[in-house]
């Protein structure tokens, strides 16, 4: 579900507008990092996991924190998505006649298009 926000540009300033689009860009690349962070930092993470319990030379610390590293970038980047996504919404908040609606897609089961991608 995306919820998407909408108003009139005329009624804002063209500052205004121009830092919510700021805002909305910079909240968008920081999903797109937080995506890649979590799929290439947990595979390592897993790796580590995995290679911490076939050899054993290493004390139980050692193989967690070398998880736990690795897992801190994808936890970064989740909470820096959150500030950003709460500093838009205290934007958009603060924008006069805005509408804000949720939108659900359901693909239809017949429609061929998804699986020729």
């Amino acid at each position: 579900m995306q919820a998407v926000t909408s108003f009139s540009a005329s009624a804002i300033s063209p500052d205004q507008l121009s830092g919510i689009m700021a805002d909305h860009l910079a909240l968008d690349r920081a999903r797109i990092l937080r995506r890649l962070l979590v799929t290439r930092f947990g595979l390592l993470a897993v790796v580590a996991a995995v290679l911490g319990t076939v050899f054993q030379g290493f004390s139980p610390f050692a193989r967690w924190f070398t998880i736990g590293l690795f897992l801190l970038p994808p936890i970064w980047a989740w909470t820096s998505e959150l500030r950003l996504e709460r500093r838009l919404s205290r934007r958009l908040h603060d924008v006069d006649g805005a509408v804000a609606q949720i939108c659900t897609y359901e693909p239809d089961p017949r429609d061929n298009r998804i699986r020729e991608l």
